[in-house]
């Protein structure tokens, strides 16, 4: 009976200990990859601050923007479902789109709405495909798509309000007006 009972004890003395060794492998990677987005974001909030009209075209910028982009993608790639993934999948989604990659910021905002569903960032992560699709592709119909479903997924939501609004002011040249119909049959 005394032989169980130290082993008992020695098992959870064992697992108690085990606990005491330190962080684990995934929190140091999930610390070194917030550190890795922390220091990005500085060095380029800082840029920011310095420079009224940056010069997205410059060697020096590129190479910030860069940056960010892989920590804000590594992060998420690691700790996804994690809220600050979605925060971050935002963020890169925006310097996507500054840097004038539209195409890419709107397939990042398509993950934000897949991964996130239940989420905040969902439905502006939709509008947002809205706009860039409206102003930025020129892509009439694919913009009242994305504002459509925003409307129907996200119905609660302030930006289905926004939506609405903005699919109203939507104008249709003559080909897109062609094409949307050709579409729907």
């Amino acid at each position: 009976m005394r032989s169980a009972i130290r082993r008992v004890f020695g098992v959870f003395l064992a697992i108690t200990c085990a606990g005491c060794s330190g962080p684990s492998r995934g929190e140091e990677a999930h610390r070194d990859l917030a550190a890795d987005v922390a220091g990005a974001e500085v060095v380029f909030s800082n840029r920011l601050k310095r420079e009224a009209d940056v010069d997205w075209a410059a060697e020096e910028v590129q190479e910030e923007v860069s940056r960010l982009l892989r920590a804000y993608a590594a992060y998420a790639n690691v700790n996804h479902g994690d809220s600050l993934s979605g925060v971050y999948l935002m963020r890169r989604a925006d310097l996507l789109q500054g840097r004038g990659d539209a195409e890419k910021a709107v397939s990042q905002w398509l993950d934000v709405v897949e991964g996130y569903p239940r989420t905040g960032f969902a439905p502006e992560a939709m509008f947002r495909i809205g706009f860039v699709r409206e102003t930025a592709l020129r892509d009439t119909v694919g913009a009242l798509k994305a504002y459509g479903q925003l409307v129907t997924s996200f119905p609660e939501s302030p930006w289905s309000e926004q939506a609405k609004m903005a699919s109203t002011a939507l104008t249709f040249s003559e080909k897109e007006l062609l094409r949307s119909l050709g579409s729907g049959l």
